[in-house]
């Protein structure tokens, strides 16, 4: 989230937080408590590992839960209209040693290996709100680029 308390993202990266807020209040929950029954089932609780593996994971899920609803709650679907300016949610393409071609997404679509970058990543900081034909230096701080197309 950024200093505003917004959690910039795009349509698609709302509908998968939703989805999986989803899976976790039911599918989820649903699970680690029968795993809790079935570990009170068996008594002396002081030793029972899985009693407390359980106990963990759902501290976990529900932390996650919590997590969610806050990003959805401030959740703001970025649509720039206008491509003079990269923005979460444009794919840039840049030009340097090689030509290479990324997404700006929220940092829970984040996949390098799908060419999706977080605007929040050291790339990503580097690029948002550049304009076109902008030159950017990669965060190894030897590679050059030029931002040659916002789509």
């Amino acid at each position: 989230m950024d200093e505003n308390n917004e959690y910039l993202t795009t349509e698609e990266g709302l509908k998968k937080l939703k989805e999986e807020l989803e899976k976790r209040e039911g599918e989820l929950r649903g699970k680690i408590a029968d795993v809790l029954n079935e570990m009170r089932s068996q008594g002396d609780l002081r030793e029972n590992d899985g009693y407390s593996m359980a106990i963990e994971e759902q501290n976990i899920n529900e932390a996650r839960i919590r997590e969610l609803k806050e990003k959805i709650q401030n959740a703001k679907i970025v649509k720039s209209k206008k491509k003079d300016k990269v923005n979460v949610g444009d794919t840039v393409t840049l030009e340097g040693k090689n030509t290479l071609t990324y997404t700006i997404v929220s940092e829970d679509e984040a996949n390098p290996l799908e060419g999706k970058i977080s605007y929040l990543s050291p790339l990503g900081e580097e690029i948002v709100g550049k304009k076109l034909k902008t030159e950017i230096l990669f965060p190894n701080g030897e590679d050059k680029y030029k931002i040659v197309k916002i789509a």
